[in-house]
């Protein structure tokens, strides 16, 4: 990024550019700000730097607006995106759910011909056990008929 960066740093919370102000190859690092008043100081974090670029004070207002610019394009390209996936997703599930819809129809379709035939398969059971339990009896009949005889 550039040195006039004006994003903060996220451990320190100081201003990038402050950096190059702190650290500047002609100064230590334990007199970068200690000396100056507090006025100076803001004077200093307000322009950017040191009173030489008071020239320019307005130069700052352009990059924060154009940052603030990008982001809410970014932002607003980020929010469409993320509409697309949820329309997506959305109809997705929507296709999922009569797909569903259709496979319960044809399942319960079938459970309903599969009890039909195994109600039907019942009551031919029972005729046929009916029929078996006369044709017993009539067994027994003609034995004891022979067995008297």
């Amino acid at each position: 990024m550039l040195d006039n960066d004006p994003i903060p740093d996220i451990e320190t919370n100081i201003m990038k550019w402050d950096w190059s102000e702190i650290f500047s190859p002609g100064q230590s690092t334990g007199s970068a700000r200690s000396s100056g008043t507090g006025s100076d100081e803001a004077k200093q974090s307000l322009t950017g730097g040191s009173t030489s670029s008071l020239k320019d004070p307005n130069q700052r207002v352009p990059t924060i607006d154009e940052r603030k610019r990008r982001r809410m394009i970014s932002n607003r390209a980020s929010a469409r995106r993320s509409r697309m996936r949820k329309r997506n997703h959305l109809e997705n599930l929507t296709n999922e759910v009569k797909q569903l819809q259709i496979q319960n129809q044809e399942l319960n379709n079938r459970l309903k011909s599969l009890s039909d035939h195994n109600h039907c398969l019942r009551i031919d059971n029972n005729r046929v056990r009916f029929e078996c339990s006369i044709l017993q009896q009539e067994v027994l009949d003609m034995r004891q008929l022979l067995v008297f005889r």
